[in-house]
């Protein structure tokens, strides 16, 4: 079974991806803020991060960069409602396994978190 962590602030975001991620058969695991994303991410030492980039206390790309400071092949997915070419180039910097928005369905982003974890 693969352990999932999602770093979200946005409850609702959060339970339908916890539900849904639960329904398949993953361990998940989550984050409301990047400080508790930074700690549960070296205690769990996840397979695949769910990583929201606008978050209280730390950003999704400060979490990023601290966390491939001791888990450098974690599989890490970008998830926003803003896009924007300047943060999917410095996200690209980090080995980020997807680039997803938030308005994606919620079966699109299982389907990649299972491509990605193969």
């Amino acid at each position: 079974m693969s352990k999932i962590l999602i770093c979200e602030d946005e409850e609702d975001i959060l339970l339908i991806l916890t539900t849904a991620l639960t329904q398949k058969n993953f361990e998940v695991h989550s984050a409301k803020d990047g400080q508790e994303a930074k700690y549960k991410a070296k205690r769990l030492k996840p397979d695949l991060i769910l990583m929201d980039i606008r978050m209280p206390k730390f950003d999704g790309l400060e979490v990023t960069k601290d966390i491939r400071k001791t888990n450098p092949n974690v599989k890490i997915i970008f998830m926003t409602a803003f896009q924007s070419p300047e943060i999917q180039n410095e996200a690209a910097k980090y080995n980020i396994s997807a680039y997803l928005n938030k308005a994606t369905p919620t079966e699109e982003i299982i389907k990649i978190i299972q491509d990605v974890l193969k």
